[in-house]
Order: structure tokens, then C-alpha cells, then sequence
């Protein structure tokens, strides 16, 4: 099923696009393992701390606020995506698609007041609920 600039299969286009990808990961690892600093005496089990070895082990898991932040950007840039979809056909969707998007921005709206009612928002030192 080529066309008239690529005369090639489908498949066989698909086979060169795998064997070129998995090329180009094996000569980008191949050039880090080329060009990569050794190190005589080299402690891979420690974390790299600028060249200073630990003095005391980990005490235990991390409190990373991060990944809420990130799970909300995440989730609202897709309730973004898909209204920005439903933009675009507004016109074709009339009133059925504008209410449809109401009751969608309702829902996110609601989970996110439950969210912030159970604490899951909160991120500081203090308790959560």
C-alpha cells in the first residue's frame, strides 16, 4: 500500500522504522559507554553525592509533594485537552455538546472540592484529616 513517492509495504515500513529506532538507542548508549568518565575504585551501590560518600544511610522515604503537583497538572492538562476538542466542534455540538461539557467541567469541579475537603491538597508539615 505505498504511494507514488515511497513504493514500500506497510509492514516492511514498519520494520524499518523498529530496526532504526532500536540503531539509534543502541549507538546513544554505545556513545555514553565510550564517553563516560571510569573511575578506579568506584562504589556503585552508593548514590553520587558530588564525590562525597555518605556519612549515615537513607533514614527512610521522602515526603516529594512533587508527584501531587505533577498527578494535578497531569489531570487538568488533559480536562484542557478535551475541552479544547470540544471547542473546536461547538458549533456542530449545539446545546447537547455545550451541556455536556458543563456536566464534564461539574464533575472535575466536584472531585476536585472532595479532594480539597479530604486534605489530599494539603502538602505542609501539618496534619492531614
Amino acid at each position: 500500500m505505498g504511494d507514488f513517492l515511497f513504493p514500500i509495504d506497510s509492514g516492511a515500513a514498519l520494520a524499518i522504522h523498529v530496526a532504526l529506532s532500536a540503531g539509534i538507542v543502541a549507538a546513544i548508549i554505545g556513545v555514553a559507554a565510550v564517553l563516560r568518565e571510569k573511575r578506579a575504585g568506584a562504589r556503585p551501590d552508593t548514590p553520587y553525592e558530588g564525590g562525597v560518600l555518605p556519612a549515615a544511610p537513607p533514614q527512610g522515604p521522602q515526603n516529594a509533594p512533587y508527584f501531587l503537583i505533577a498527578a494535578l497538572f497531569v489531570i487538568f492538562d488533559m480536562e484542557a485537552a478535551i475541552l479544547f476538542a470540544w471547542a473546536v466542534a461547538a458549533r456542530e455540538a449545539g446545546w447537547v455538546g455545550l451541556i455536556e461539557a458543563a456536566i464534564f467541567i461539574g464533575v472535575l469541579l466536584l472531585a476536585l472540592v472532595y479532594l480539597w475537603i479530604d486534605g489530599a491538597l494539603d502538602w505542609g508539615p501539618g496534619e492531614r484529616k
